[in-house]
């Protein structure tokens, strides 16, 4: 899902994309070849993403879904809209110093996903919906089936 097209598509594929900011702040990565990993979105080098970190440069880069492997094989595919100012070289200054140590290994293993919401760490849809709609501490509704009321009225009390 990280690396797939954000236009086009019926309406139920653009409402699974909207979501892909929430399931990555959900996530943890495993980072191995870093093919899977987002440069920008994924925290893959520090507590905090790139692009929150650096939001300047994240505003005007051309490619923001670029992988980190793509990345640091080709500095020159970090490639920006506009000239630099003083502000933003500074902040690529430090940007070159945090991915100054990481070097692209294609030998390593696939880069593991794992959901943090659960202690198994594997994503389900249960999870997800409470994280994102979390309901209060309602009683359970168990008076509603025990009334004498056709079903019709206790389904619509339900």
């Amino acid at each position: 899902l990280a690396f797939c097209q954000r236009s086009g598509g019926s309406q139920f594929w653009q409402s699974v994309i909207q979501l892909l900011p929430v399931l990555r702040i959900r996530t943890s990565i495993s980072v191995g070849s870093r093919a899977s990993t987002l440069f920008w979105f994924d925290r893959w080098a520090g507590d905090v993403t790139f692009a929150a970190r650096f939001p300047d440069l994240f505003s005007i880069t051309v490619e923001p879904r670029i992988s980190v492997k793509v990345a640091l094989a080709n500095l020159g595919r970090l490639a920006f809209r506009r000239p630099f100012g003083p502000p933003d070289l500074a902040a690529w200054d430090e940007l070159l110093g945090c991915i100054a140590l990481h070097e692209p290994d294609v030998d390593l293993a696939a880069d593991h996903i794992s959901w943090r919401l659960v202690p198994s760490g594997i994503f389900s849809t249960k999870s997800l919906y409470q994280a994102i709609a979390p309901s209060p501490a309602v009683p359970p509704l168990t008076q509603v089936w025990s009334i004498r009321l056709p079903l019709k009225i206790r389904i619509f009390l339900w």
